[in-house]
């Protein structure tokens, strides 16, 4: 009795089958597609996040100087108060003062009113952050009655 193995045919008469040629990198191009989605996939995230960072980034400084031009209002208010001859000036913030990281100018000009004598025009151009390509300038006016003064009616 003759042992045989079954895969092996032995008879030389017997016409080999071409043995099949499995290449070996293909079960690897699946897991590589995976990647390369998924890769894309982070990159696109990680671009919609720097766009939205930027967005905030730019929110913050609106609101800053929006806050600032509020302030120096109030400043001109308390200024005029003090002396009804106060003209304006440049008023520069430190980052310390106000808890940012950038430093903060707020031109404030004071005008008389020509419709009423006992009013002025109080302009501020708020400038936040002052040295940045994303500075974003607020500029607001209020008229402002000064008090102790007579009206011209």
């Amino acid at each position: 009795m003759k042992l045989r193995h079954p895969n092996v045919n032995l008879d030389p008469t017997v016409m080999r089958a071409q043995p099949q040629h499995h290449r070996r990198g293909s079960f690897v191009l699946i897991p590589m597609l995976c990647l390369i989605l998924a890769l894309a996939v982070i990159g696109e995230i990680l671009k919609q996040t720097t766009i939205e960072t930027g967005q905030l980034k730019q929110q913050h400084f609106q609101l800053q100087s929006s806050w600032l031009a509020d302030a120096a209002a109030q400043r001109a208010v308390t200024k005029l108060a003090q002396n009804p001859d106060y003209e304006g000036e440049i008023w520069k913030t430190q980052p310390e003062e106000m808890g940012q990281d950038y430093p903060g100018e707020v031109v404030i000009k004071v005008q008389k009113n020509r419709q009423m004598e006992s009013s002025v025009i109080i302009r501020t151009e708020a400038s936040y952050p002052v040295k940045d390509s994303g500075r974003v300038r607020i500029v607001r006016e209020w008229p402002c009655k000064i008090k102790g003064q007579k009206s011209g009616n």
